[in-house]
């Protein structure tokens, strides 16, 4: 799926700023539909990893090929929250990112992202996955995103 050089980084989604609570992301809900969305993904409480035990779920979810993704929701609030791919390339987040465009968010026009590094560097912009667009679309925002981080 991806180069083996290729650069990892932890990508966060979310709805827009202004409008956190857009998705109304819930755990269960969630699970449950990325389970259905990616027969084979695991889910699981993460307990004492959370702020609040109630607040995260933990997730490995098959990406084809034998890869997988991990990743983590954490909702600090109720139906607030965001969707971290962890240690994963454009093009594995890509994947995660469109489910999320085309299957979760109530609209296509509401999934927003940035990087671990971005956040580390003090970039507090938010990216916008497009609404429209295949895999190779999504991936190509992503790296851009990663190459002007690491410029």
């Amino acid at each position: 799926m991806t180069e083996s050089n290729a650069r990892r980084t932890t990508f966060s989604f979310a709805p827009p700023v202004d409008d956190a609570a857009a998705w109304g992301i819930e755990l269960n809900d969630f699970a449950n539909r990325l389970m259905q969305g990616f027969p084979g993904t695991e889910t699981w409480p993460l307990g004492s990893q959370a702020p609040h035990p109630q607040e995260g779920l933990g997730f490995d979810m098959p990406l084809g090929g034998g890869a997988h993704m991990e990743g983590l929701v954490h909702t600090p609030y109720p139906k607030v929250g965001a969707v971290m791919a962890l240690d994963t390339t454009a093009d594995e987040a890509a994947v995660l990112a469109r489910w999320l465009r085309d299957h979760y968010a109530p609209t296509p026009d509401l999934v927003h992202f940035t990087s671990e590094r971005a956040l580390e560097l003090g970039i507090t912009a938010y990216g916008r996955i497009p609404a429209t667009g295949d895999l190779y679309e999504i991936s190509r925002v992503l790296q851009e995103h990663i190459d002007t981080v690491e410029a």
